[in-house]
C-alpha cells in the first residue's frame, strides 16, 4: 500500500511513519524541513517539501496514494487557523488526486468531545487550549461534511511511551475514560484504519 503521511516529522507522525514502513508500505511524507525527518534517505519514503496548508505541495504528495494519514501539530507558532486551513487544502487535494480514504488525528476536547472529558480536566483544557481546539473543531466539521471516506481520531492526552496494543476505541465514551495514551498506540490504531477500512465516516475516541 502507498500512503501519504502529513505531519510525518512530528511526534505522532513519526510513530505513524515508523509503523507504516515496518508494515511494508511505501510512504510519501509531506514535511516542512526534510532535515527533521530521520527516514529522509529511506528508499521507501518519497519526500515532498511543504506545509499541509500548501495546495501545490499537497497536489504533489497525493497522486498514487491509496490513503492519507494526517497527524498535524497545532500551536500558536502555526497560526490561529492552521488546522482548519490545512483541512480545506487536504480535502481539495484529495479530491483532485482521487484519494478517497482520510484518517485525521484530532484532539479530545475539540467540539462536542469536550463533553467526554471529566469536569476538572475539562476546565484546564478550555483555559489552556481554547483557541487551538476551536480550530480543530472547524477542521473536523469540514471533514465530516466532505464526501471522503474519513475517520476522525480523538485520543486522550498523548505520551511518548511505548506501543502496548492495549487501548479501546469507542464512539460514545462516558466522561470517565482513562489515562494518557502513547503516540505509538495511536499510530498503530490509525494505520490499522487504512489497512482495514474500519470506522468509515465515523469518529473514534481512543483511550486506555
Amino acid at each position: 500500500m502507498h500512503l501519504t503521511v502529513l505531519g510525518a516529522a512530528g511526534a505522532t507522525g513519526q510513530r505513524v511513519l515508523e509503523q507504516t514502513l515496518r508494515s511494508g508500505h511505501r510512504v510519501t511524507a509531506l514535511v516542512g524541513d526534510p532535515a527533521r525527518l530521520p527516514q529522509r534517505d529511506d528508499d521507501r519514503v518519497s519526500l515532498v517539501v511543504g506545509a499541509a496548508t500548501d495546495a501545490q505541495a499537497l497536489r504533489h504528495a497525493m497522486p498514487g496514494s491509496e490513503a492519507v494519514i494526517a497527524a498535524l501539530d497545532s500551536g500558536p507558532a502555526r497560526g490561529p487557523h492552521a488546522v482548519s486551513r490545512a483541512a480545506r487544502a487536504v480535502l481539495a487535494a484529495a479530491e483532485t488526486a482521487g484519494v478517497a480514504r482520510l484518517v485525521w488525528l484530532s484532539a479530545l476536547g475539540a467540539g462536542r468531545t469536550i463533553e467526554q472529558v471529566a469536569p476538572l480536566p475539562r476546565i484546564g483544557i478550555r483555559l489552556a487550549r481554547r483557541r487551538s481546539l476551536a480550530d480543530r473543531a472547524r477542521a473536523d466539521d469540514l471533514i465530516r461534511s466532505s464526501d471522503l471516506d474519513w475517520t476522525l481520531v480523538y485520543p486522550l492526552l498523548l505520551t511518548n511511551g511505548p506501543r502496548t496494543g492495549r487501548y479501546t476505541a469507542t464512539q460514545a465514551p462516558n466522561s470517565r475514560i482513562g489515562s494518557g495514551l502513547s503516540r505509538a498506540d495511536a499510530a498503530e490504531f490509525m494505520l490499522g484504519l487504512v489497512e482495514t477500512g474500519a470506522w468509515s465516516r465515523r469518529a473514534a475516541t481512543l483511550s486506555r
